[in-house]
């Protein structure tokens, strides 16, 4: 049976800077070691997963999965089974080459639903992602921005390009996304996989080797800015909704407590940069369709 979760410094710290208190948060009620019925239920009906990893150099990388409802499924309380399909130059699959500490966010965009797993992973010889799961808990509705499946592309295997800043055409699809997902690591707590949403130009480029986002009110918890605190890699995946392209960012992230650009993101309590330091834009990351639905209600 895996150990009950607690805090650990970087989340810890984050709170206390944050002004929030332990009360309420008791880690132990917030976190399952189990996957229970209802989780079992909702992966089994899900098209999208993002998984964070770490290759060897250790940058930390988000990636996506999707297919049809099945290609999640539960094979025992503590085993997610993840089918669907990779890029062949996803990061993800030389980085689960063998068992090591692997994020899961399994979302449904149109729901407005998500589940975080963090665990143990492997690329199996079939293909298949085999996670042993350790943590496992629900995230609120917040910020995602609804989207329905409509169908599903032609498979496309064109090579992916890489780079080490951003191009002026990369610039422009992160300056105008409403989504990405966002993957941090921690020395003991492992990998965790998150999602950001806001209005089209809530990332903001100040170079070709700088972005900066707004972290807004959430649950308290802080996950990813204690990571950050205590492991400053990050990976950042921007999604083409409309094409299914991906754009992978890995760099180093910071938080920027006091600085003035805050006023600039409505309802935004601190931010966040990342120095980038690889880029990688996959032509095909799902090869699902997607119909924009609407913009959270809880954007200001």
């Amino acid at each position: 049976m895996n150990s009950p979760r607690t805090y650990h410094e970087g989340e810890l710290a984050v709170q206390v800077r944050a002004g929030v208190g332990p009360e309420g948060l008791a880690a132990e009620e917030m976190y399952h070691a189990t996957m229970g019925a209802g989780v079992v239920r909702f992966l089994a009906l899900q098209h999208i997963a993002v998984l964070s990893t770490r290759d060897c150099d250790g940058r930390v990388w988000a990636s996506l999965r999707s297919g049809p409802p099945g290609f999640l499924r539960a094979a025992d309380p503590l085993t997610l089974e993840i089918s669907g399909r990779s890029h062949p130059e996803d990061p993800l699959l030389k980085n689960l080459a063998s068992t090591v500490p692997t994020g899961a966010l399994v979302i449904n965009l149109e729901a407005r639903q998500r589940v975080r797993l963090n665990g143990d992973a492997q690329l199996t010889e079939a293909g298949m992602v085999r996670m042993t799961v350790k943590q496992v808990y629900g995230n609120c509705p917040q910020y995602i921005q609804a989207r329905r499946i409509i169908g599903d592309r032609a498979l496309s295997d064109v090579s992916a390009t890489h780079g080490d800043s951003l191009n002026e055409r990369w610039r422009r699809w992160v300056e105008s996304a409403d989504t990405f997902f966002l993957a941090t690591a921690h020395s003991n707590s492992g990998l965790d996989a998150s999602h950001r949403g806001g209005k089209p130009g809530f990332v903001g480029v100040e170079s070709e080797t700088r972005i900066l986002f707004p972290d807004y009110p959430g649950n308290r918890m802080f996950n990813s800015l204690g990571n950050i605190t205590s492991c400053p890699k990050a990976g950042l995946l921007f999604v083409d909704f409309q094409s299914g392209a991906g754009l992978q960012l890995s760099g180093t992230a910071s938080i920027l407590w006091e600085d003035g650009r805050i006023a600039e993101f409505p309802g935004a309590q601190r931010l966040v940069a990342l120095d980038i330091e690889r880029v990688i834009e996959l032509p095909q990351v799902t090869r699902l369709e997607f119909e924009f639905r609407s913009y959270s209600p809880h954007l200001r």
